[in-house]
Protein backbone atom coordinates (compact mmCIF):
# COMPACT_ATOMS: atom_id res chain seq x y z
CA UNK A 1 0.00 0.00 0.00
CA UNK A 2 1.23 3.66 -0.73
CA UNK A 3 1.70 5.95 2.09
CA UNK A 4 -0.39 8.55 1.37
CA UNK A 5 -0.42 12.67 2.84
CA UNK A 6 -3.10 14.75 3.67
CA UNK A 7 -2.60 18.07 3.57
CA UNK A 8 -4.61 20.66 5.67
CA UNK A 9 -5.63 23.89 4.54
CA UNK A 10 -8.17 26.33 5.96
CA UNK A 11 -11.92 26.22 5.72
CA UNK A 12 -14.12 28.70 3.94
CA UNK A 13 -17.81 27.57 5.26
CA UNK A 14 -19.19 27.10 8.49
CA UNK A 15 -21.34 24.46 7.32
CA UNK A 16 -18.59 22.31 6.24
CA UNK A 17 -15.94 23.04 8.99
CA UNK A 18 -16.68 22.72 12.81
CA UNK A 19 -13.81 24.83 14.22
CA UNK A 20 -11.40 21.63 15.74
CA UNK A 21 -7.39 21.90 16.48
CA UNK A 22 -6.15 21.83 12.99
CA UNK A 23 -8.53 24.21 11.72
CA UNK A 24 -7.65 27.14 14.12
CA UNK A 25 -3.87 26.50 13.61
CA UNK A 26 -4.50 26.38 9.13
CA UNK A 27 -6.66 29.58 9.84
CA UNK A 28 -4.40 31.41 12.49
CA UNK A 29 -1.43 31.00 9.95
CA UNK A 30 -3.54 32.13 7.02
CA UNK A 31 -2.54 29.23 4.39
CA UNK A 32 -3.80 29.70 1.20
CA UNK A 33 -1.49 27.24 -0.87
CA UNK A 34 -1.90 23.35 0.37
CA UNK A 35 1.17 22.37 -1.34
CA UNK A 36 3.14 25.04 -0.29
CA UNK A 37 2.23 24.45 3.26
CA UNK A 38 2.99 20.57 2.98
CA UNK A 39 6.25 20.67 1.28
CA UNK A 40 7.84 24.12 2.41
CA UNK A 41 6.65 26.06 5.52
CA UNK A 42 3.92 24.07 7.90
CA UNK A 43 5.50 20.02 7.61
CA UNK A 44 3.94 19.50 10.74
CA UNK A 45 0.72 20.18 9.44
CA UNK A 46 0.98 17.12 7.16
CA UNK A 47 -0.71 13.91 8.26
CA UNK A 48 0.98 10.62 6.51
CA UNK A 49 0.40 6.80 6.63
CA UNK A 50 -1.35 4.34 5.63
CA UNK A 51 -5.26 4.81 5.34
CA UNK A 52 -8.22 2.99 5.48
CA UNK A 53 -10.42 3.82 3.13
CA UNK A 54 -13.62 4.64 4.64
CA UNK A 55 -16.21 5.20 1.42
CA UNK A 56 -14.86 7.12 -1.94
CA UNK A 57 -14.38 10.43 -0.23
CA UNK A 58 -13.39 9.19 2.94
CA UNK A 59 -9.88 7.91 4.53
CA UNK A 60 -9.14 7.35 8.17
CA UNK A 61 -5.34 7.33 9.85
CA UNK A 62 -5.10 5.62 12.76
CA UNK A 63 -8.19 7.30 14.18
CA UNK A 64 -8.24 10.46 12.29
CA UNK A 65 -10.85 10.64 9.57
CA UNK A 66 -10.19 12.40 6.32
CA UNK A 67 -12.48 13.90 4.24
CA UNK A 68 -11.17 14.84 0.61
CA UNK A 69 -11.78 18.25 0.03
CA UNK A 70 -13.68 19.44 -3.20
CA UNK A 71 -15.18 16.57 -4.16
CA UNK A 72 -18.11 14.28 -3.59
CA UNK A 73 -18.06 10.68 -4.42
CA UNK A 74 -21.93 8.67 -4.10
CA UNK A 75 -22.63 7.39 -0.92
CA UNK A 76 -21.20 4.01 -0.07
CA UNK A 77 -24.95 2.19 -0.57
CA UNK A 78 -26.15 4.71 -3.20
CA UNK A 79 -27.07 2.87 -6.28
CA UNK A 80 -26.78 4.56 -9.86
CA UNK A 81 -27.86 3.42 -13.13
CA UNK A 82 -25.29 2.38 -15.87
CA UNK A 83 -25.45 3.34 -19.91
CA UNK A 84 -27.61 0.37 -20.52
CA UNK A 85 -30.06 1.35 -17.62
CA UNK A 86 -28.96 -1.49 -15.23
CA UNK A 87 -28.37 -0.54 -11.14
CA UNK A 88 -25.18 -0.89 -9.69
CA UNK A 89 -23.97 0.09 -6.62
CA UNK A 90 -21.70 3.07 -7.73
CA UNK A 91 -20.70 4.40 -4.12
CA UNK A 92 -19.70 0.70 -3.10
CA UNK A 93 -17.73 1.09 -6.79
CA UNK A 94 -15.90 4.29 -5.94
CA UNK A 95 -14.81 3.09 -2.25
CA UNK A 96 -13.32 0.18 -4.59
CA UNK A 97 -11.44 1.84 -6.37
CA UNK A 98 -9.89 4.16 -4.46
CA UNK A 99 -8.82 1.14 -2.24
CA UNK A 100 -6.97 -0.50 -5.47
CA UNK A 101 -5.49 3.06 -6.28
CA UNK A 102 -3.80 3.86 -3.22
CA UNK A 103 -3.00 -0.17 -2.69
CA UNK A 104 -0.82 0.12 -5.70
CA UNK A 105 0.77 2.91 -5.54
CA UNK A 106 -6.88 18.83 5.74
CA UNK A 107 -8.61 21.69 4.93
CA UNK A 108 -10.06 21.37 8.54
CA UNK A 109 -12.27 19.46 9.92
CA UNK A 110 -16.11 18.95 8.76
CA UNK A 111 -19.43 18.26 10.91
CA UNK A 112 -18.60 14.63 11.55
CA UNK A 113 -15.30 15.19 13.15
CA UNK A 114 -13.34 14.38 10.14
CA UNK A 115 -10.01 16.42 8.75
CA UNK A 116 -11.43 18.09 5.21
CA UNK A 117 -8.01 17.88 3.25
CA UNK A 118 -6.37 17.24 -0.37
CA UNK A 119 -4.62 13.64 -0.44
CA UNK A 120 -2.00 12.39 -2.89
CA UNK A 121 0.55 9.52 -3.30
CA UNK A 122 4.45 9.63 -3.64
CA UNK A 123 5.24 9.15 -7.15
CA UNK A 124 8.80 9.41 -8.92
CA UNK A 125 10.78 11.37 -7.51
CA UNK A 126 9.72 14.49 -5.46
CA UNK A 127 6.05 14.65 -7.67
CA UNK A 128 3.36 13.45 -5.95
CA UNK A 129 -0.42 13.29 -7.34
CA UNK A 130 -3.34 14.52 -6.38
CA UNK A 131 -5.80 11.81 -5.25
CA UNK A 132 -8.65 14.10 -5.17
CA UNK A 133 -8.58 15.24 -8.79
CA UNK A 134 -7.88 11.48 -9.52
CA UNK A 135 -11.11 10.01 -8.17
CA UNK A 136 -13.11 13.24 -10.19
CA UNK A 137 -11.02 12.51 -13.38
CA UNK A 138 -11.76 8.70 -13.29
CA UNK A 139 -15.43 9.65 -12.85
CA UNK A 140 -15.55 8.37 -9.35
CA UNK A 141 -16.72 11.06 -7.75
CA UNK A 142 -17.82 14.62 -8.58
CA UNK A 143 -16.54 18.21 -7.59
CA UNK A 144 -18.33 19.51 -4.90
CA UNK A 145 -19.14 23.12 -6.31
CA UNK A 146 -20.65 24.07 -2.71
CA UNK A 147 -17.02 24.01 -1.22
CA UNK A 148 -14.70 24.67 -4.45
CA UNK A 149 -14.20 25.20 -7.99
CA UNK A 150 -11.09 23.30 -8.20
CA UNK A 151 -11.89 20.32 -9.91
CA UNK A 152 -15.31 21.08 -12.36
CA UNK A 153 -12.32 20.87 -15.14
CA UNK A 154 -12.00 17.65 -14.32
CA UNK A 155 -15.72 16.43 -14.04
CA UNK A 156 -16.38 17.94 -17.38
CA UNK A 157 -13.54 16.09 -18.93
CA UNK A 158 -14.62 12.97 -16.62
CA UNK A 159 -18.64 13.63 -17.95
CA UNK A 160 -17.75 14.69 -21.63
CA UNK A 161 -15.64 11.15 -21.83
CA UNK A 162 -18.67 8.98 -19.93
CA UNK A 163 -16.51 7.94 -17.48
CA UNK A 164 -17.41 5.96 -14.22
CA UNK A 165 -21.13 7.36 -12.94
CA UNK A 166 -21.44 9.50 -16.23
CA UNK A 167 -21.51 6.57 -18.42
CA UNK A 168 -25.13 6.36 -17.10
CA UNK A 169 -27.51 8.28 -14.77
CA UNK A 170 -27.14 8.82 -11.02
CA UNK A 171 -28.36 11.19 -8.35
CA UNK A 172 -25.94 13.72 -6.94
CA UNK A 173 -24.26 12.78 -3.58
CA UNK A 174 -25.33 15.80 -1.95
CA UNK A 175 -28.97 15.03 -3.29
CA UNK A 176 -28.80 12.03 -1.91
CA UNK A 177 -27.86 12.52 1.31
CA UNK A 178 -30.94 14.91 1.39
CA UNK A 179 -33.35 12.21 0.69
CA UNK A 180 -31.63 9.67 2.49
CA UNK A 181 -30.39 10.75 5.90
CA UNK A 182 -28.32 8.86 8.43
CA UNK A 183 -30.02 6.45 9.80
CA UNK A 184 -32.65 5.96 7.68
CA UNK A 185 -32.41 2.82 5.76
CA UNK A 186 -31.30 2.98 2.22
CA UNK A 187 -33.68 1.91 -0.03
CA UNK A 188 -33.62 -0.95 -2.54
CA UNK A 189 -32.61 -0.22 -6.26
CA UNK A 190 -35.61 -0.52 -8.72
CA UNK A 191 -35.38 -1.50 -12.05
CA UNK A 192 -37.83 0.53 -14.04
CA UNK A 193 -36.90 3.77 -11.91
CA UNK A 194 -37.60 7.19 -13.24
CA UNK A 195 -34.99 9.52 -13.99
CA UNK A 196 -32.20 10.15 -11.87
CA UNK A 197 -30.84 14.03 -11.38
CA UNK A 198 -28.24 13.83 -13.45
CA UNK A 199 -27.90 12.40 -16.99
CA UNK A 200 -24.37 11.02 -18.28
CA UNK A 201 -22.78 12.94 -21.19
CA UNK A 202 -25.54 14.98 -23.17
CA UNK A 203 -25.39 12.91 -26.32
CA UNK A 204 -26.13 9.81 -24.02
CA UNK A 205 -29.89 11.03 -23.07
CA UNK A 206 -32.39 12.60 -25.03
CA UNK A 207 -32.75 15.54 -22.29
CA UNK A 208 -34.96 18.63 -23.48
CA UNK A 209 -32.56 21.50 -22.79
CA UNK A 210 -35.39 23.78 -22.61
CA UNK A 211 -39.15 23.95 -22.73
CA UNK A 212 -41.26 25.38 -25.43
CA UNK A 213 -42.35 28.44 -24.50
CA UNK A 214 -39.70 29.59 -22.35
CA UNK A 215 -40.79 28.38 -19.57
CA UNK A 216 -37.43 27.14 -17.40
CA UNK A 217 -38.60 25.96 -14.55
CA UNK A 218 -37.53 22.04 -14.35
CA UNK A 219 -40.01 19.46 -12.86
CA UNK A 220 -37.60 16.24 -11.87
CA UNK A 221 -38.54 12.69 -10.85
CA UNK A 222 -36.01 10.95 -8.82
CA UNK A 223 -34.90 7.59 -8.70
CA UNK A 224 -37.41 7.10 -5.90
CA UNK A 225 -40.26 8.66 -7.92
CA UNK A 226 -40.15 11.91 -5.73
CA UNK A 227 -41.23 15.10 -7.76
CA UNK A 228 -38.65 17.49 -7.51
CA UNK A 229 -38.45 21.05 -9.33
CA UNK A 230 -35.61 23.05 -9.73
CA UNK A 231 -35.55 26.72 -10.54
CA UNK A 232 -33.12 29.14 -12.22
CA UNK A 233 -30.34 29.45 -10.06
CA UNK A 234 -31.08 26.43 -7.71
CA UNK A 235 -28.00 24.14 -6.94
CA UNK A 236 -28.81 21.51 -8.92
CA UNK A 237 -30.51 23.00 -11.84
CA UNK A 238 -27.74 23.24 -13.95
CA UNK A 239 -26.81 19.46 -13.93
CA UNK A 240 -30.85 18.34 -13.84
CA UNK A 241 -31.86 17.18 -17.27
CA UNK A 242 -35.66 16.92 -18.37
CA UNK A 243 -36.68 13.84 -19.94
CA UNK A 244 -40.14 14.34 -20.90
CA UNK A 245 -40.82 10.50 -22.18
CA UNK A 246 -40.54 9.52 -18.28
CA UNK A 247 -43.02 12.01 -16.97
CA UNK A 248 -40.61 14.63 -16.46
CA UNK A 249 -41.50 18.49 -17.63
CA UNK A 250 -41.23 22.00 -17.43
CA UNK A 251 -43.19 24.88 -15.53
CA UNK A 252 -43.72 28.55 -15.70
CA UNK A 253 -43.96 29.20 -11.97
CA UNK A 254 -43.47 27.41 -8.88
CA UNK A 255 -47.55 27.69 -8.46
CA UNK A 256 -48.04 25.59 -11.72
CA UNK A 257 -45.43 23.23 -10.43
CA UNK A 258 -46.74 22.41 -7.26
CA UNK A 259 -50.45 22.37 -8.76
CA UNK A 260 -49.40 19.19 -10.31
CA UNK A 261 -47.65 17.73 -7.47
CA UNK A 262 -44.12 18.75 -8.01
CA UNK A 263 -42.67 19.96 -4.73
CA UNK A 264 -39.60 22.45 -4.03
CA UNK A 265 -35.95 21.46 -3.91
CA UNK A 266 -34.69 21.68 -0.86
CA UNK A 267 -30.92 23.19 -2.25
Amino acid sequence: MARAAIVPVPCTSKELCRGGGIARQAAGRGLVAPAVAADHRYPKDVIQGFPRVVDGDTLDFSGTRVRLFGIDAPETKQSCKAAKGAEYLCGERSKQELLAKIGKASKNRDKYGRVVGICSLAKAGSEREDLNAWMVQQGLAVAYRQYSKAYVPLEEQARAAGKGIWSGSFELPQQWRVDNPRGKKAPAPAPAAAAAVVAAAPQAAAAVPVAAGGCAIKGNITAKGEKIYHVPGGAFYQRTMIEEGKGERFFCTPAEAEAAGWRPSRS
